[in-house]
């Protein structure tokens, strides 16, 4: 059973963890594609693809496009989310409480997400999540793709947390592998995407189903 108190840092991913985005990312990656003339298979745009990174995502819809046509794909996605045409992301339920009492509580915040740094940022504000000691984004650095594993490893080795005292937040597998291979512990966020949950349920240290659980248990271990 995860016990919050146990861990001094606690490292959040952002899309399907924090926000629900599932609708905005589609209605824009949709268009992405119209863009271009390019016809897809719509029953593919679904929550079932959200967590890897952008470029990944375009080839789970159209695996035989050219790098060319995928990166108009990714540029194209990036206008149109960040011009908030579709904006109806919204905080799951229990998550800015959950995230006011880690931070009261004196845990370390940090957030490690595949999204681009320009849309991290501008949710960060929309959503006034202004309780992350550092951001990492896939292009936090110019000229270089982080993988989460990078990430993690990074905050780690920054910031000289302890493994043993550090816990990921996540809700796709890659998440909770990129945890295990910097040997820290991990929950999986089961209310996030993807309609098949065991693969992060065996990989995960645990496994919650929703917000409000953790907010009962750190309420519980804290009073």
């Amino acid at each position: 059973m995860v016990d919050l108190k146990n861990y001094e840092a606690i490292i959040f991913d952002l899309d399907g963890t924090i926000l629900n985005s599932s609708d905005e990312i589609m209605l824009c990656l949709g268009e992405a594609f119209e863009r271009e003339n390019l016809k897809i298979d719509k029953s593919k745009l679904n929550h079932n693809i959200i967590g890897p990174a952008l470029n990944k995502m375009v080839r789970l819809v159209l695996p035989e496009l050219s790098e060319d046509y995928a990166q108009k794909v990714v540029d194209n996605y990036n206008k149109i989310y960040d011009s908030e045409k579709y904006a109806c992301s919204e905080l799951y339920g229990g998550m800015l409480e959950l995230l006011v009492e880690l931070k009261n509580s004196n845990k370390r915040l940090f957030m490690a997400t595949n999204k681009f740094d320009f849309s991290t940022h501008r949710l960060i504000k929309k959503f006034k999540l202004s309780f992350f000691e550092d951001v990492y984004t896939i292009d936090k650095y110019k000229g270089k793709i982080l993988s989460k594993k990078d990430m993690i490893r990074e905050i780690i080795e920054k910031y000289n947390l302890e493994r043993a005292k550090t816990i990921m937040i996540g809700d796709a597998l890659g998440d909770v592998l990129a945890a295990k291979e910097n040997g820290i512990a991990s929950i999986g966020a089961l209310w996030g995407y993807g309609d098949n949950k065991q693969p992060i349920i065996d990989n995960a240290t645990y496994a919650i189903e929703n917000v409000n659980y953790l907010n009962k248990r750190l309420e519980m271990k804290l009073k």
